[in-house]
C-alpha cells in the first residue's frame, strides 16, 4: 500500500502544488469541454430532455438536432483527450530540450486518440467476464442471503469490480503518456512495464475508485437544478477525475519508463 499511496499523492501533488501552473496548462481543453456543454445546453435543451427522458415517453430530436448533439459531444470528448495530452506532455518534457515546444502536433492527436480507442476496446473485452463473474456472483448471494443482504453485497462486488475495471486501465494505459510524447508504445508493453509494480496497482485503483466517490459524492449534494449550471458542474466534476486519472498515468510512464523518483 505505501508504493499505491505514494503514486496517488505524487499524482496529485503536481496537480495542486502550482493549481494555476496546472490551470494555465489545461485551460485550452477546459474551454473546449465548458464551451461545447454550455453551447449543447442552450442551443438543444429538448433535445437532451427527450434524450434523458424514460423510454415510454422518449421523443427522438430530429435529425439536425441529432447530429448537432453528436458535433457538441465530440468537442467536448476531443476537449478532454486535449486535456489529457496537454498534461502529459507539461509534466514528461518540462526540464527537457523539448520544454519549448508543449503543444502537440495533429499526427500526436490522432496517434493518441487511436490508442485510447484501443484501449477502451480492450477494457470492453475485459468487461465481458467482469460482468458474467459479477452477475453469477450476484444471483447465488441472492438465494442465500435473501433480498436484504444481496443489497448491500451487491453493492460491494459492484465497488470490487469498479476497482478490476480500472487496475485494467492502468495496466494497458502507460501507452497513452508515450503517445503524449509522440514515442509509440504497444498494449502488450504497457503490461509488461507495469507487471513490476501490479500488485500496488490495486490500490492505486482501489484509491481511485474511492476519490470518484468523493468527488461524486460531494457534487451531488451542491448540484443545482438549473440545467445550464448543472451541467458546466457535472462537466468540470468530469474534468476533476479524468485529469486525476492522467495524472497517475503520468506518474506512472514517469517512474516505470523514465524511471524518476516518486519524491
Amino acid at each position: 500500500m505505501t508504493t499505491a499511496l505514494a503514486l496517488i499523492s505524487h499524482a496529485i501533488r503536481m496537480l495542486v502544488f502550482e493549481t494555476g501552473t496546472t490551470l494555465k496548462v489545461v485551460m485550452p481543453a477546459i474551454l473546449l469541454v465548458l464551451g461545447s456543454t454550455l453551447a449543447s445546453v442552450v442551443l438543444l435543451p429538448d433535445a437532451i430532455a427527450a434524450l434523458q427522458a424514460h423510454p415510454e415517453d422518449m421523443v427522438l430530436p430530429s435529425g439536425g438536432e441529432l447530429g448537432l448533439l453528436a458535433l457538441f459531444g465530440l468537442c467536448a470528448l476531443m476537449g478532454y483527450v486535449l486535456m489529457a495530452i496537454l498534461w502529459h506532455r507539461h509534466v514528461l518534457l518540462s526540464g527537457t530540450d523539448h520544454a519549448d515546444d508543449l503543444r502537440p502536433s495533429a499526427s500526436i492527436v490522432l496517434s493518441y486518440v487511436w490508442r485510447a480507442i484501443l484501449v477502451g476496446l480492450m477494457q470492453l473485452l475485459a468487461t465481458i467476464p467482469i460482468v458474467i463473474g459479477t452477475a453469477a456472483i450476484g444471483a447465488v448471494i441472492g438465494i442465500t442471503a435473501g433480498l436484504g443482504g444481496s443489497a448491500f453485497l451487491g453493492l460491494v462486488i459492484g465497488l470490487l469490480a469498479s476497482v478490476v475495471f480500472v487496475w485494467i486501465a492502468l495496466r494497458l494505459s502507460v501507452v497513452l503518456p508515450a503517445a503524449a510524447l509522440g514515442q509509440p508504445m504497444k498494449i502488450f508493453e504497457s503490461w509488461r512495464e507495469t507487471a513490476p509494480i501490479s500488485g500496488p496497482l490495486w490500490g492505486v485503483a482501489a484509491l481511485l475508485a474511492a476519490i470518484n466517490i468523493g468527488i461524486n459524492g460531494f457534487a451531488a449534494m451542491i448540484l443545482p437544478e438549473a440545467a445550464v449550471v448543472s451541467a458546466l458542474i457535472s462537466a468540470c466534476v468530469y474534468m476533476i477525475e479524468g485529469l486525476v486519472f492522467v495524472s497517475v498515468l503520468t506518474t506512472l510512464y514517469g517512474h516505470l519508463v523514465e524511471r524518476r523518483t516518486l519524491g
